[in-house]
C-alpha cells in the first residue's frame, strides 16, 4: 500500500511551502521533513555563542555538532563518544548536566523516552540539514 503525506506551512514572511511525499514513508523520513520545516521557519539570525573546544563542555558541544546534527541521542551516546574521542572517562551525571544546560539555552530539544531523555539539536544550519 502506497502512502502519501502532504505538508503545508507558511513562514514568518507569509511564504507558503508545500511538500508531498509518496511511497514508503518511514519515521526517519517524516523526521527529516520536520527538520526541513524547522530550518525554513528558524530565525536565520540565530548564532549559538562560541564555545571553547578546549574545555569538557566545549568538547561535548563539538561531539553533538559533528556526530548528531540531525539525529536523536542520549546521555550514554555522548559519554561513549566522548570517551572514545578523548581517551578519558566522563561521568554520565556530567554529560546530563551539560545537556540540561544546552536545553535551557535553546540549543537542544529533549523528549522523555521511557526512564531517560532523548535529545536533538534545536537549530540546524544549512550544512547540517542534509536530506538524503
Amino acid at each position: 500500500m502506497r502512502k502519501r503525506v502532504k505538508v503545508e506551512f507558511r513562514d514568518d514572511t507569509g511564504t507558503k511551502y508545500s511538500l508531498a511525499v509518496e511511497g514508503r514513508i518511514s519515521r526517519e523520513k517524516v523526521l527529516k521533513i520536520m527538520d526541513l520545516m524547522e530550518l525554513v521557519e528558524e530565525d536565520h539570525g540565530f548564532q549559538p555563542p562560541p564555545v571553547d573546544k578546549s574545555t569538557v563542555f566545549g568538547r561535548v558541544v563539538a561531539i553533538i555538532d559533528t556526530s548528531y546534527p540531525g539525529r536523536e541521542f542520549s546521555t550514554a551516546d555522548i559519554a561513549h563518544d566522548y570517551e572514545e574521542s578523548h581517551g578519558e572517562p566522563i561521568a554520565l551525571s556530567t554529560i546530563s548536566t551539560y545537556l540540561s544546560r544546552l536545553t535551557e539555552r535553546g540549543m537542544l530539544n529533549r523528549q522523555k523516552f521511557g526512564n531517560s531523555w532523548v535529545y536533538r539539536r534545536a537549530h540546524l544550519t544549512l550544512d547540517q540539514a542534509s536530506l538524503r
